[in-house]
């Protein structure tokens, strides 16, 4: 899977490996070079008018090969409506992609590929419709773990003959080696990932969505329907942001920018996506589903993100106020004080905790002294969540987006808006609604957690206490660039709706700005494999999920411990969500059961049960 020859041993292997896919036919013919379509077919990026066709061929001499492709409006073929050549080389990881264009809006179509007389399983798409649209159905999905469990959502949604379309939110792989993040879940069912270390470079990149793609179900998904796909972070690194990652450290794996690029083109070849020739790595585009909705596809993760904010690293120390009069002997003023007009400077001073409450250290001379990092035995200097809100979280100048791409959004929300169509969709990566920290000290079951867990969810009540988010990944932790947001949706958008990823857990929005008035909806999916809170929060899922809905003035509701995905139906009266839960991704024996549905009326901005 990184461009080196295969012999025919290595070829049986992965056909083994991979379950005899898919019907690949013969190992040689008579006069012709064995070549192999080990890892399916893929579409994606559906328009009016066409479509992305993907496959990888495998030649045994590891030489370019020519590939023929044919897209029919009947499986035997006898339609065929557009056909072309392309070239399978070592420079693209011998991955074929292709535009096929020629083709009707609203149309399902069949395609394949021969080389060297040799066929690719068939594969089955469909052209975005135009004009009045009646209905249109989404199956939105993220975080696909190989290792944290079996792809049984993927499998559902491929047997499902009513989806329009994919749509895959991020982290389709992660970068963890069997000794990281998901690692003991594989070792435990046998799901184990190659390579089986980190991944940093372009081989092993390539190697990586290789092993994915040899997938069954993945491979079964991927052939029934097209896809339009984001990334999120883990197809870098763990919370990527424009110039680096959190789980990236230069010092032992290099310059970030190397890897970035390396995640990027593997991206770039092994997703049915359409290439943006001009920029490679602006991959935020837009769809049109005829009059009824645009499918807004933002990145939120590598092109524009300021750097995360941390609570362990970036909380100011609590200050206290001076009398600074006399500039050479400040007067610390009395709690609560009116300084009347006197000149007043803040300090940072340790504080008694042998007092209650705590007290100020008021003697500059000898707070300088002291050592931070060294304090005398009950002295502290204590955090300051106001601060912190003030200075650091709401800071105009961060973004989430980029200045250009912000510019872009509040563009193709309007121009949808204007258009008329009812529905301006946003597609994203990260929980837009609010998520505060949630108390959970007293839902925990600590017979079931390290007791050196503890000091973190005492934090975390910490920050439900002062308001403070969950989570500086998401949205949360760049509310201003979310209010920039909610003003183009207040503005110019007719019916916003938002549906994300990333959380591995399911939830359900309604999103209001900071004056508590509607602007749309959020609907966010489970994972398709990756653990949810259950796998860091032992105890009873229904109370968990209780403590997170008072704590936010958006969430309506939330399930914390299941693995689905969740289905998206659009019509011009309103657009209605249902969550499809898995019975478990341990097991290739699996049920799947309608778990929770919403629906949001066209104009009302607002969720009702379904």
């Amino acid at each position: 899977m990184r461009g080196l020859p295969l012999t025919r041993r290595d070829t049986l292997k992965s056909l083994t490996a991979a379950g005899a896919l898919l019907a690949l036919g013969p190992l040689g013919c008579a006069g012709k070079r064995p070549v192999h379509f080990l890892h399916g077919v893929a579409s994606g990026d559906p328009l009016q008018d066409r479509v992305i066709l993907w496959t990888r061929v495998q030649p045994e001499d590891g030489k370019a090969v020519s590939v023929r492709w044919e897209v029919a409006r009947d499986a035997g073929f006898e339609q065929v409506v557009a056909e072309g050549t392309a070239e399978a080389a070592h420079g693209t990881d011998f991955i074929v992609k292709v535009d096929a264009a020629g083709l009707e809006p609203g149309l399902p179509y069949f395609y394949r590929f021969t080389s060297e007389e040799q066929r690719s399983p068939v594969g089955q798409t469909r052209t975005l419709p135009e004009g009045d649209v009646g209905s249109f159905k989404l199956a939105v999905m993220s975080c696909s773990h190989y290792a944290a469990g079996f792809f049984n959502v993927y499998k559902t949604v491929a047997e499902r003959e009513d989806i329009d379309a994919v749509l895959h939110l991020g982290d389709y792989i992660y970068e963890y080696g069997m000794d990281g993040y998901g690692g003991p879940i594989g070792q435990e069912i046998g799901r184990l990932v190659e390579p089986d270390r980190e991944i940093l470079t372009l081989a092993d990149y390539r190697a990586r969505y290789g092993h994915y793609r040899l997938d069954a179900d993945l491979q079964a998904l991927h052939a029934a329907k097209p896809m339009i796909a984001i990334w999120d972070d883990h197809e870098t690194a763990n919370n990527t942001w424009k110039n680096g990652a959190q789980n990236h450290d230069e010092e032992t794996e290099g310059p970030y920018r190397a890897r970035a690029e390396a995640s990027l083109k593997a991206y770039l070849e092994w997703l049915p996506i359409r290439d943006n020739e001009d920029d490679p790595e602006r991959i935020y585009r837009s769809f049109d589903i005829g009059n009824l909705a645009r499918l807004i596809m933002l990145d939120t993760r590598r092109i524009g993100r300021d750097k995360q904010l941390s609570f362990e690293t970036g909380m100011p120390r609590r200050r206290w106020p001076f009398d600074v009069s006399e500039p050479s002997a400040p007067i610390a003023l009395a709690e609560g004080e009116d300084p009347g007009t006197r000149p007043i400077e803040y300090f940072e001073v340790p504080f008694n905790m042998r007092t209650d409450p705590p007290t100020p250290v008021t003697d500059l001379a000898y707070a300088k002294t002291l050592n931070p990092e060294a304090l005398p035995e009950g002295l502290a200097y204590l955090p300051d969540p106001e601060r912190f809100k003030a200075e650091l979280l709401n800071d105009e100048s961060r973004s989430m987006l980029g200045a250009e791409q912000e510019a872009w959004a509040a563009a193709e929300i309007q121009s949808s808006a204007e258009s008329g169509q009812t529905w301006q969709v946003l597609g994203q990566q990260v929980v837009m609604g609010r998520a505060p920290a949630a108390d959970l000290m007293d839902v925990i079951d600590w017979s079931k957690m390290p007791e050196e867990r503890r000091p973190f969810f005492e934090a975390v009540a910490w920050r439900a206490q002062h308001g403070l988010p969950f989570s500086l990944d998401s949205w949360d932790g760049y509310p201003p660039a979310r209010a920039r947001l909610f003003s183009q949706f207040a503005e110019y958008a007719r019916n916003a709706l938002v549906l994300a990823g990333d959380t591995h857990n399911s939830w359900a929005f309604n999103l209001q700005d900071e004056e508590s008035q509607p602007v749309g909806a959020e609907f966010a999916c489970p994972s398709v494999t990756s653990p949810g809170i259950e796998y860091w929060v032992p105890g009873d899922p229904e109370a968990i999920a209780a403590r997170y809905i008072p704590a936010s003035p958006d969430l309506v509701w939330t399930d914390t411990s299941h693995r689905g995905y969740t289905l998206v139906t659009l019509t011009p009266e309103a657009a209605e969500a249902d969550w499809f839960f898995v019975s478990t991704v341990k097991a290739r024996d699996f049920d799947v059961r309608l778990a929770k549905s919403f629906r949001v009326q066209a104009g009302l901005h607002k969720l009702e049960a379904g």
